[in-house]
């Protein structure tokens, strides 16, 4: 069997363990023999069909249990279990935990990565959380570091204090946690003045996302990059590291174990001219009245006052927040946010410098992971992830009666909500930037030169949308028609199939 022919089997598998799938299918789909197929499989890979497909969706049932709410016989009868008690046998087997101690024992779960074909077979188990690609469900369940590592204990010799002079995020910018990420790395002189950087080590620039369900019935919204609707420490500890900082995560649990200790530290950083990052920031009110306990978005915490009173630059910026509430300096006064923000980071110690080369192909080895994520739950609801998010959305955008009958002012939030929001993280998005400065720096990254030209698809795609919108916004009237609304279903399944072939490119090489 070609090595084509294997990686073609493989995402055939992949793209079927949630229906029912046997050695037969594989083999058709490839047109060989079942015998000729499972002793290639065994004799290449190391392991049987039967063993694979059995681990992968095990694997993706423990992702499935720790992120979204669903009852274990659901995840049993997703993952082709005819009971309960047959997939609490395996899934124990397999975790060594039982499926109900999953999201008590996050740590625990395994990860069975998707097997790519390249020099060497590389796949299976991988339980080191230093590895550059893990789950979402992995990277959420990165442990706090200790309250003594901020060494923290003595109190600030001022009253307050604020950081003047510093990079605000800025509400356009939709990366939002980049942005903050961005400014802090200023401080610490990184001399990289542009968000869409740290995008590429978070991830955002390399996820396209959408409800996982037609029509988004919960209204998502997928403008600001993965970052701002799933909680992942680690994504923030590897963009501090892109700048030459170790970065020292405390948890909400941590916090409030020792809240002195942690506004001390805050106070400590404030007073060395360094924000602190939080992920999310708890008791804002915006200028509609809405609460958020906490937002979603990154934020800059950058001044103290007493009373335990902190000074935060928020993403909403002025226009969006109560009149007058926003500083000279563009904070906003929180007071008792810390109860329900889900993280602080804190810039640690400087780390030995590290070669461009070898940061480039760290991102380069993440991307398979944002392109194959399967659904997750994440803020507001479930989402859908590369090639099967442009499918949803195109189908959305085919569906009339989402779109009939409906008034300009009605259907220009349906828009919103059902395409541009969606369109914007599309538009945000400086994936081929990265690859043309890569391949542009080192000829002999195989990887980033043979990715150049398909990120360039997705691009020109892109810009082929923009052209019939006329603008980033499109016309009502034209969208009201199934025709103009077909034209860019059309071209979102070319995205989607531009991620197959990404995809394919990683197990060639």
């Amino acid at each position: 069997m070609e090595w084509q022919s294997l990686t073609k089997a493989i995402q055939f598998i992949e793209s079927n363990l949630t229906n029912e799938i046997t050695l037969d299918d594989v083999a058709n789909h490839i047109y060989v023999s079942s015998y000729h197929y499972q002793r290639v499989f065994s004799l290449t890979t190391g392991i049987t069909i039967g063993d694979y497909i059995r681990n992968r969706r095990l694997s993706l049932a423990g992702q499935d249990l720790l992120l979204s709410k669903n009852r274990i016989i659901d995840v049993a009868m997703k993952y082709q279990y005819d009971s309960q008690e047959s997939f609490t046998k395996a899934f124990t087997r397999f975790h060594g935990i039982t499926p109900n101690s999953a999201r008590k024992q996050s740590h625990k779960l395994k990860y069975f990565r998707p097997l790519t074909i390249n020099i060497i077979i590389q796949g299976g188990f991988d339980m080191s959380i230093n590895r550059e690609i893990l789950s979402i469900a992995q990277y959420s369940s990165c442990e706090s570091d200790s309250i003594e590592k901020l060494l923290a204990g003595a109190e600030s010799p001022r009253v307050s204090n604020k950081i003047k002079e510093y990079k605000k995020i800025e509400n356009w910018q939709n990366y939002f946690l980049c942005s903050g990420i961005c400014s802090v790395g200023l401080k610490l002189g990184s001399g990289i003045d542009d968000y869409h950087y740290y995008a590429n080590f978070t991830g955002d620039n390399f996820v396209y996302m959408y409800s996982e369900k037609i029509g988004n019935p919960e209204k998502l919204q997928c403008d600001s990059g993965i970052t701002n609707y799933f909680f992942a420490p680690q994504f923030v500890k590897k963009a501090y590291a892109a700048f030459g900082y170790d970065c020292i995560y405390i948890s909400n649990s941590e916090i409030k174990k020792d809240f002195k200790a942690v506004m001390n530290a805050i106070k400590t950083s404030v007073d060395k001219d360094i924000p602190v990052l939080a992920w999310g920031m708890g008791n804002v009110t915006t200028g509609r009245g809405n609460r958020c306990d906490p937002m979603p978005e990154g934020c800059l915490i950058g001044g103290y006052d007493k009373n335990d009173v902190l000074y935060v630059n928020l993403y909403c910026g002025q226009e969006r927040l109560p009149e007058g509430s926003v500083d000279e300096y563009g904070y906003s006064t929180i007071t008792n946010g810390l109860d329900t923000t889900k993280g602080l980071f804190f810039a640690g110690e400087k780390l030995p410098p590290a070669a461009l080369r070898q940061i480039y192909q760290s991102v380069i080895d993440s991307i398979p992971m944002f392109l194959t994520l399967p659904p997750t739950e994440g803020e507001g609801g479930m989402f859908a992830f590369g090639k099967t998010a442009f499918e949803t959305w195109a189908k959305t955008l085919e569906t009339d009666k989402y779109f009939e009958g409906k008034s300009d002012e009605e259907l220009n939030d349906i828009c919103w909500n059902l395409h541009c929001a969606p369109y914007c993280c599309v538009c945000t998005s400086s994936a081929y930037d990265f690859f043309k400065n890569a391949a542009g720096q080192f000829p002999d990254l195989k990887m980033a030169v043979t990715l150049l030209p398909l990120y360039k698809k997705i691009q020109d795609y892109k810009d082929e949308i923009w052209a019939i919108h006329g603008d980033f916004y499109p016309p009502m009237e034209k969208f009201k028609t199934h025709v103009f609304r077909t034209q860019i279903a059309d071209i979102l399944r070319k995205m989607g199939n531009v991620c197959d072939e990404i995809l394919t490119a990683y197990g060639e090489m």
